[in-house]
């Protein structure tokens, strides 16, 4: 814990730093921008002691889900889906950002889930097996952090309607050891100019080594179907809490 003063000074760093990532990511002017930040990142700090988990390894840490939490509620949209319960922390957080919207959480291990948010629905299941009924799939948000193909997972998304994502451990080639599992390709791996097809890739991860053949048929139309995307600021030189998951804002084409 820190003093109100001390707090005040670094939640308006903070600000600084994510008023330039919502200008990019709704877009609107500067000044609105400004305010919805430092609304969100004041709002996220008096939230954040009281979460239900303590306890959160191996899901969103405190940098993540302060991007999270104002995105979510810089963005307001009235559906947010989550692939990747975990432990329950990120549906709690989104629940928060925006408790008028419907929020949908999903992951096919629930014996994790340790803390199940009021309001939010909870389904054992892959989110494309689900209807969202009346809902306009444009203006939601989705939060991808299951580990699964960020290739797939965009043309999923775009096939169904969906233009507004989150994608978690969007690493790049030579970083994929960051993480248990990374969602290859990745959004950084599909758009890296520099990374060639048929090339093998190889990590080494906990005494363990993987490889991954990135191929074009994994690709497929997925670079295509990105309009633009914004990998969010690290947050750890701010708050010395670890650093987060490379998670990136992307907006599909229409």
């Amino acid at each position: 814990m820190i003093s109100t003063a001390e707090q005040q000074r670094l939640i308006t760093a903070i600000s600084t730093l994510v008023s330039e990532s919502i200008a990019k990511v709704l877009p609107c002017p500067s000044s609105e921008a400004a305010a919805r930040g430092a609304d969100a990142v004041s709002a996220f700090f008096a939230l954040y002691p009281r979460r239900p988990l303590s306890d959160n390894r191996g899901g969103s840490g405190f940098n993540d889900s302060l991007w999270l939490f104002v995105l979510a509620r810089a963005i307001a949209p009235r559906l947010i889906i989550e692939s990747g319960t975990h432990k329950g922390h990120s549906a709690w957080l989104f629940r928060k950002a925006c408790p008028d919207a419907a929020v949908h959480s999903f992951d096919i291990a629930p014996e994790r889930l340790s803390y199940r948010e009021p309001g939010v629905e909870y389904h054992t299941h892959d989110w494309s097996e689900t209807d969202f009924g009346e809902v306009d799939p444009a203006t939601s948000l989705i939060f991808f952090d299951d580990h699964i193909s960020h290739a797939a997972r965009i043309r999923e998304a775009h096939e169904r309607g969906f233009r507004l994502l989150l994608l978690d451990d969007n690493f790049p080639a030579h970083n994929l050891y960051a993480t248990g599992g990374p969602p290859v390709p990745t959004l950084a791996m599909i758009t890296d100019p520099e990374l060639a097809f048929d090339s093998e890739i190889t990590w080494f991860r906990k005494g363990k080594t993987y490889s991954y053949h990135y191929c074009e048929a994994d690709v497929a139309d997925a670079r295509s179907l990105v309009a633009d995307f914004v990998v969010l600021p690290e947050l750890a030189n701010l708050t010395r809490f670890p650093a987060g998951s490379a998670l990136t804002f992307v907006r599909l084409a229409g």
